[in-house]
C-alpha cells in the first residue's frame, strides 16, 4: 500500500526537479528523499524518475503517478478536515433559501448564527417557487419562504410572521380626490403587480378573485423595489405587505399605504426544512428569525405604517416550540400583544 507520506516527497521531488531541493523544502536529508523514493518504486515495480537526464525528468509512470497523486493527496486532506469539523459538531455544509423580503430585513443575523453550526454555509435567495422546489431537490436544506407548503409531506415548518396585505396609491391620485377603494383603483389604474409565477403574485391573484375584483391593466414585475418605484412613478397601483415595503422605502415618500378593508388577507412567513434532517436546529434558528421580526423589523413596520402594528402577528420561541408562542412587544407605557386575525385563504 502506498502511504501518503511517501506520495508527498515523491510530488516535492516531481516539482523541483531534484533531490537536493526536495530535500531542502520538506527540512529531511537528502538521502532520506532518495531512499523514500527508491522504496516506492520498489513496491510499484516501475521507474518513476529518469535520474541520467538532465534535468532529472519523469518517465511514462511518473508522469501518470503525479497526476492522480495530487487528487488523491488533496481528497485526503479534505476527508481529514471533514473528520476535524465533525470533531468540533460543525455540520460540512448547510444551504438556506431565503425570501428577498427577509433577506433584506433581518439575514445577517441568521447567517452568523448558522456559521457557528456550519463549516460552509450557501445562502440563495429569489423567488418562493424557486425555494420550495429547491428544498424538494434536495438543493437547499431549510428556506425561509411566503409559501407555508402545506401540501408537502416530510417537512418541520415553523411560522414566523402573519403580516396583512396592503394597498400602494401614488400620491397624485389622492390629492386628485379620486376613490381610493380596491374596486374603484382596479377600475380606473392600471395594476403594478408581482409576476404571477411568483408565490405572492399568485397569493395576491387569489385575493382579488375572492373579492371579485378583475384588474383590466396590469403590469408585471419581480422586484418590490421595482414594483413601489413605478407606483411612485404614478404609473399604476399596487398590492404588496409591510414586510416587502422595507425593501423599497426610498421611493415611500410619493405613495399611499392604504388598508384593503374587511375582511382582512394575510401572507405567512415560514421556516421549512425536512424533518429529522437538522435535530433542533431548525427550530433554534426559527427562534433567531422570530425574536429579529419581534425587536427589529416590527419597529420598523410600526415607523412605516402605524395603522399596521395590531394587524402583525409575530411567532417565535426560545424553548417552547415556535408553532405555538406569540410575542409580547412592550410599548412605550405599556405591553401589547402583538395578535392578527385569522388568515382568510
Amino acid at each position: 500500500m502506498i502511504e501518503l507520506r511517501v506520495l508527498r516527497i515523491f510530488l516535492a521531488v516531481a516539482e523541483s526537479r531534484s533531490f537536493t531541493l526536495a530535500a531542502k523544502h520538506l527540512e529531511k536529508t537528502q538521502s532520506a528523499v532518495s531512499q523514500a523514493v527508491r522504496q516506492l518504486e520498489e513496491e510499484l515495480g516501475v521507474v518513476l524518475i529518469d535520474r541520467d537526464s538532465r534535468p532529472m525528468a519523469l518517465t511514462a509512470s511518473g508522469l501518470t503517478l503525479r497526476d492522480r497523486a495530487y487528487q488523491l493527496l488533496e481528497d485526503a486532506d479534505a476527508l481529514v478536515g471533514a473528520i476535524r469539523e465533525q470533531g468540533n459538531n460543525k455540520i460540512q455544509e448547510i444551504r438556506v433559501g431565503v425570501v428577498d423580503s427577509f433577506a433584506a430585513a433581518a439575514s445577517v443575523e441568521l447567517i452568523e448564527f448558522l456559521l457557528g453550526y456550519a463549516t460552509n454555509l450557501s445562502v440563495w435567495t429569489g423567488m418562493t417557487a424557486r425555494l420550495g422546489d429547491a428544498l424538494m431537490q434536495h438543493k437547499v436544506d431549510m428556506i425561509i419562504t411566503n409559501d407555508s407548503l402545506d401540501d408537502v409531506e416530510g417537512l418541520d415548518r415553523f411560522e414566523l410572521l402573519r403580516e396583512p396585505f396592503v394597498m400602494l396609491a401614488p400620491k397624485k391620485i389622492a390629492s386628485a380626490g379620486g376613490a381610493l377603494s380596491l374596486p374603484e383603483l382596479a377600475r380606473n389604474y392600471p395594476m403594478i403587480r408581482y409576476n404571477p409565477h411568483s408565490i405572492l403574485g399568485m397569493q395576491i391573484e387569489r385575493l382579488l378573485r375572492s373579492q371579485n375584483v378583475h384588474a383590466t391593466r396590469q403590469l408585471s414585475v419581480d422586484q418590490t423595489d421595482t414594483l413601489v418605484a413605478m407606483v411612485a412613478g404614478g404609473i399604476g397601483w399596487s398590492i404588496t405587505t409591510p414586510l416587502c415595503l422595507l425593501q423599497a422605502r426610498t421611493h415611500l415618500a410619493n405613495v399611499d399605504i392604504l388598508p384593503l378593508g374587511e375582511p382582512l388577507f394575510f401572507r405567512r412567513l415560514v421556516l421549512a426544512s425536512r424533518s429529522g434532517e437538522y435535530g433542533d436546529l431548525t427550530e433554534r434558528l426559527a427562534a433567531l428569525a422570530g425574536t429579529l421580526l419581534a425587536t427589529r423589523v416590527f419597529d420598523q413596520m410600526k415607523l412605516l405604517i402605524p395603522w399596521v402594528a395590531d394587524k402583525v402577528s409575530i411567532k417565535y420561541a426560545e424553548s417552547a416550540p415556535v408553532r405555538d408562542a406569540c410575542i409580547t412587544r412592550p410599548d412605550s407605557a405599556s405591553a401589547a400583544t402583538v395578535t392578527a386575525p385569522l388568515e382568510r385563504s
